[in-house]
């Protein structure tokens, strides 16, 4: 879920890309970049037209930006990235933090308080861009990752390689990609809207984060576990001629990894109207 993404200076995002990470992620896009020694988010747009708009004039510029699936808290301003740690160190984050999160805080909202103030308040700013913080910080956030700006324009992420670069822009996950077609299978539903075999299929990409659409038993006899409906895992590969994914669970201290997972029950939101309009911006400038 979401999508956190550094963009160097000098580097664009084509207009079609940056509509292909909110329609993935629509519940609040915004963006930070440092200009004048000092920090600037605008945050809080809940349609790609006003993210866009305010976006569009600063898109040379090194920035963070972020679109967000919502997980924990409400969908407002307050709830969507980027955070500020204080007034010269800001960060978007993509991921589940478990142990974190509420009805009305998102777990990013949560940890930041909890955690990142409480460390840059007593050993200041470069403590989370060096050992021996970033290393204890990766192992306590698990497959989240976090990237963080300063006024300066220094920037670090935490889970580097758990993303990906591309022409000089960092994404945290595939979400960002055109989605490549695979064959479809007709018995499988996609909330809210059935497949249709004669059309365009997709998967997630690695590194995307999914629900199960159902309760699944994993395994078999006394070593069945049962994944509940609703538990949100990461895509950590995919096999396009079983139609199976492995996916990994959030827990930060010792994820568990389940091979063999079916496409079917795995709650996606590639769906053929999804697909179709996304197809619509493949040429966009």
């Amino acid at each position: 879920m979401c999508i956190a993404i550094m963009k160097s200076a000098n580097k664009k995002i084509s207009k079609s890309t940056l509509r292909r990470c909110y329609d993935a992620n629509p519940d609040g896009a915004g963006f930070m970049y440092a200009e004048d020694k000092k920090l600037v988010v605008k945050k809080g747009y809940f349609t790609f037209k006003e993210f866009y708009k305010e976006y569009k004039p600063h898109g040379d510029k090194q920035a963070l930006i972020h679109f967000r699936i919502k997980t924990h808290g409400p969908i407002d301003k307050d709830n969507c990235h980027p955070f500020l740690v204080n007034n010269s160190l800001g960060f978007i984050h993509n991921g589940i933090i478990s142990g974190y999160g509420s009805h009305t805080k998102s777990d990013t909202i949560e940890f930041n308080e909890s955690i990142l103030q409480k460390i840059v308040s007593k050993h200041g700013n470069n403590s989370l861009f060096d050992d021996p913080m970033v290393e204890l910080i990766e192992n306590v956030i698990g497959y989240s990752k976090l990237v963080f700006l300063d006024r300066h324009g220094n920037y670090k992420i935490m889970n580097e390689t758990k993303g990906n670069w591309s022409d000089g822009v960092w994404y945290s996950n595939g979400s960002w990609m055109k989605p490549k077609p695979v064959k479809a299978n007709p018995n499988y539903l996609s909330y809210p809207y059935q497949r249709q075999a004669s059309l365009p299929s997709n998967h997630h990409s690695i590194g995307d984060w999914v629900i199960l659409n159902d309760d699944y038993a994993y395994g078999t006899g006394d070593k069945t576990h049962v994944i509940t409906k609703g538990t949100w895992l990461e895509v950590s590969a995919y096999d396009d001629i079983l139609n199976q994914y492995t996916l990994i669970s959030a827990d930060i201290r010792d994820p568990l990894v389940f091979s063999g997972i079916p496409q079917r029950t795995v709650d996606t939101w590639d769906d053929t109207e999804t697909y179709n309009w996304n197809k619509t911006f493949d040429n966009a400038i």
